[in-house]
C-alpha cells in the first residue's frame, strides 16, 4: 500500500497555523489598543446616563458578553494550538513517551500538571509538558479575568443648569387670602391635615424640614444639587404675669400697662395640656374697645408643670378649679389646677440651603434652634401681620374629638392643631382622654422646657404654610390652599454615568503568542513534513502498534502494565514524519524500515540524542 501526498491536507494544515498565529495576535493586539486607550483615557467618552434600572443591567450584560465572547475565542485558541503543536510533535524526532505526555497534557489543566509531576521520575519531556501548562494557565487566566477586563464606573462631573422651581414659603399675610368668607373652611381643612403628620413623624416631605421651608424645583430629572431659598420660621415664647381668669365666661384678661390689657377665650384644661387661644378682644384705657391694637402673635394655655423660679411662680400661675366626680375615692371633689398663659413671638428668616434634586430633602437639615432654656416674662407685646394672621390661623382648627368634661358638666375640648403641638413635645391626649375616662384625677407629671414649645410652635407654623401651599398647588389657587409662587435656582448636575475601568490580561496574552510560537514550530516548520497521524489517542497508538513492530516490540515485553513501566519503554526515539515530495514512500517503510537499536544521533529541541525511522 502506498501513501501520495493530499494537497487539501497541506493546504489546510498551513490555512491552520495562519489563523492560529492571527487570532494570537489579535487577542494580543486587542490589549495592547485597551492599554493606550487607558493611558489616553479614550476609554472615559463610552458613557451611560446613570438610572436605578441600568446601574445592575448593563454591568451584567457587559460581563456575560465579555465571558461568552474570552471562551469561545480561547475555545478556537486552543483546538487549533493543541492541533498544530501535535502536528509538529509527531514530525519531530522525539522520545515515544515525550509525544505521550504532551498528548496527554493537552487534554486539560489539570492533567498537564499531572504530567508535569511524572517527569520527576521519568524525565521524558519536563520543557514541552511546562509549556503546555503554561499555555493553559494563561487561558485559565482569561477565563477568569474575562469579566473584569471590562467594567463600568460610575463617576462624577458636575455642570450647572437653571430650572425652575415651585416656591415653599407662601404668604398668608395677604388679608385677601386670611380673612375671606371661606375662612373656616380653607384653613380648617388646612389644619386637619396636621394629625397625618403627627402620626408619621419619620416622613420625609418634599419642601419642608422641621421648621423650615424651602423651594423644590419642578423637575427630577435632573441628577444633582440645587442651590434654593428656604424660610426658617422661629418662635419665643414666655409667660404673661398677672392674668385673671372668669369660669363664668371663659375669658382670660392679660393685661400689658396702662390700664389696657387682651382678652381671650380660655376653659379649663385638663392636666399637661398645651391649648392655643383666640384673642376676642382688648381694654384700651379701662374701656373695652374694638379698634386695632398690638397683640401677641400666638397665644397659649399650659396646664404642664414649668420649672421657674418660686417668686415668679404667683405673678404666672394662675388656679383653675376642675370638679371631680365623688364617687372618685382617690379624689377630693374639687381640684385645683395650676395653669400658665403664654405668648409667642414669631419671626421668619431666609436663607439659601442645598438639597438633593432626586429626593428634593435637604443635604444638611437646618437646625431647630434654641433661644431660651429658661422660662421668662414677657411683658412686651412684639408682632407683625403675618404673625399675627398665623397666630389666628390656628385658632381656626376643628376639633379633636377629645372632649374633657367635669362632674358639673364643664367640658374642655383641645382642637386638632392643640393635639398636634401637644405631639411635638412628647404629650399624648388619647393617654389623657383614657386616664379622664377612668375618672382618675387630674395630676401633672410632665414637665414642658421653653426650648421644646419654641420648637413646636415654629414647627407647625411651617408646617401649615406648607400644606397651604401643597393644597393650593393641587387645587390651582382654589378655595383649599394658597398658590405658590414659581422661581428658578441654580443646579450643580452630577452627570452620574457609567465609563469602562480597563483591568488587562495582556501579560496571558503574549505569553500565549509566545508558547504558541514554540510549541508549533512557527519559524522552523517545513510545509512538506506529514504524519500519518495528527494525535496520540487510544486509537492511534492501537494503529501504529499493529503498523509498527517496533512499537509492538517495546511494548509487548512489558509485563506489569503500570504507567512507569510503560514510560520506561516508550523512551526510544520515533519520527512518523513522511516527506510529501513528488516520490511516493510505502507505508510500512515509513514505520518499520528501521529497528529500535538504529540510532542516529542528531541533536533535539530539547538536547538529548535521538533516533529516527527511515
Amino acid at each position: 500500500m502506498t501513501r501520495s501526498k493530499n494537497p487539501s491536507e497541506t493546504e489546510s494544515g498551513s490555512f491552520s497555523a495562519r489563523t492560529c498565529y492571527m487570532l494570537h495576535g489579535a487577542l494580543v493586539m486587542i490589549h495592547i489598543m485597551l492599554i493606550v486607550s487607558y493611558i489616553y483615557g479614550w476609554e472615559h467618552h463610552v458613557t451611560l446616563p446613570f438610572t436605578p434600572t441600568n446601574t445592575d443591567f448593563w454591568p451584567v450584560v457587559l460581563s456575560a458578553s465579555l465571558q461568552a465572547f474570552y471562551t469561545l475565542y480561547t475555545a478556537v485558541l486552543v483546538f487549533l494550538t493543541q492541533r498544530l503543536a501535535m502536528s509538529r510533535a509527531l514530525v519531530r524526532r522525539l522520545k515515544l513517551t515525550t509525544i505521550h505526555d504532551i498528548s496527554s497534557a493537552w487534554a486539560g489543566l489539570g492533567s498537564a500538571l499531572s504530567n508535569v509531576w511524572k517527569q520527576i521520575h521519568i524525565p521524558a519531556s519536563l520543557w514541552a509538558t511546562t509549556a503546555v501548562t503554561t499555555y493553559l494557565v494563561c487561558i485559565s487566566v482569561l477565563h477568569v479575568t474575562s469579566s473584569t477586563l471590562l467594567q463600568f464606573q460610575t463617576f462624577n462631573s458636575s455642570m450647572t443648569t437653571n430650572v425652575s422651581t415651585t416656591l415653599g414659603w407662601v404668604d398668608i399675610s395677604d388679608e385677601n387670602i386670611t380673612f375671606n368668607q371661606s375662612l373656616v373652611e380653607n384653613w380648617g381643612a388646612i389644619t386637619a391635615s396636621l394629625p397625618v403628620i403627627s402620626q408619621f413623624p419619620g416622613l420625609v416631605s418634599a419642601g419642608i424640614s422641621n421648621n423650615t421651608v424651602y423651594d423644590i424645583p419642578q423637575t427630577s430629572s435632573v441628577v444633582g444639587h440645587a442651590t434654593v431659598n428656604a424660610t426658617t420660621v422661629t418662635s419665643s415664647c414666655g409667660l404673661l404675669p398677672n392674668v385673671t381668669y372668669s369660669r363664668n365666661d371663659g375669658t382670660a384678661t392679660a393685661p400689658y400697662g396702662d390700664g389696657n390689657a387682651v382678652l381671650m377665650a380660655a376653659s379649663t384644661p385638663w392636666t399637661d395640656q398645651i391649648q392655643v387661644l383666640r384673642s376676642t378682644g382688648a381694654v384700651i384705657g379701662g374701656v373695652r374697645a374694638k379698634e386695632d391694637f398690638a397683640q401677641a402673635a400666638v397665644l397659649l394655655m399650659v396646664s404642664t408643670l414649668l420649672e421657674i423660679d418660686p417668686s415668679v411662680q404667683q405673678e404666672v400661675a394662675v388656679p383653675m378649679i376642675w370638679e371631680v366626680s365623688l364617687s372618685n375615692l382617690f379624689a377630693a371633689a374639687n381640684k385645683s389646677i395650676e395653669v400658665y398663659f403664654m405668648q409667642c413671638s414669631l419671626s421668619i428668616n431666609t436663607t439659601q440651603v442645598v438639597i438633593d434634586t432626586q429626593t428634593n430633602t435637604l443635604e444638611n437639615p437646618m437646625p431647630v434652634p434654641q433661644p431660651s432654656t429658661q422660662w421668662e416674662e414677657m411683658l412686651q407685646w412684639t408682632s407683625t401681620t403675618w404673625s399675627v394672621n398665623a397666630g389666628q390661623i390656628l385658632t381656626d382648627s376643628g376639633v379633636s374629638g377629645y372632649a374633657f368634661e367635669d362632674a358639673s358638666g364643664y367640658t374642655s375640648e383641645p382642637s386638632i392643631v392643640d393635639e398636634y403641638i401637644m405631639s411635638l413635645v412628647g404629650l399624648n391626649l388619647s393617654a389623657q382622654y383614657i386616664q379622664w375616662d377612668y375618672d382618675e384625677p387630674p395630676v401633672s407629671n410632665f414637665t414642658l422646657t421653653p426650648d421644646n414649645l419654641n420648637a413646636a410652635v415654629a414647627q407647625t407654623i411651617a408646617q401649615v404654610t406648607w400644606i397651604a401651599g401643597r393644597l393650593g398647588l393641587a387645587s390651582n389657587g382654589g378655595a383649599t390652599g394658597v398658590k405658590p409662587g414659581q422661581g428658578m435656582a441654580l443646579i450643580y448636575e452630577e452627570v452620574t454615568a457609567l465609563r469602562l475601568n480597563l483591568l488587562f490580561a495582556t501579560s496571558a496574552s503574549v505569553i500565549m503568542l509566545g508558547l504558541t510560537l514554540h510549541t508549533t514550530g512557527a519559524i522552523r516548520a517545513s510545509r512538506n513534513n506529514q504524519a500519518p497521524v495528527t494525535n496520540i489517542g487510544a486509537l492511534q497508538l492501537l494503529w501504529l502498534g499493529h503498523h509498527s513492530a517496533s512499537v509492538h516490540k517495546a511494548l509487548q515485553d512489558v509485563e506489569h502494565p503500570t504507567e512507569a513501566n510503560l514510560r520506561r519503554a516508550g523512551m526510544l526515539d520515533v519520527c512518523f514524519a513522511s516527506m510529501t515530495s513528488d516520490e511516493e514512500l510505502p507505508m510500512t517503510s515509513l514505520i518499520d524500515s528501521l529497528p529500535v537499536q538504529a540510532v542516529d544521533r542528531d541533536e533535539s529541541d530539547d538536547g538529548m540524542a535521538h533516533s529516527s525511522w527511515v
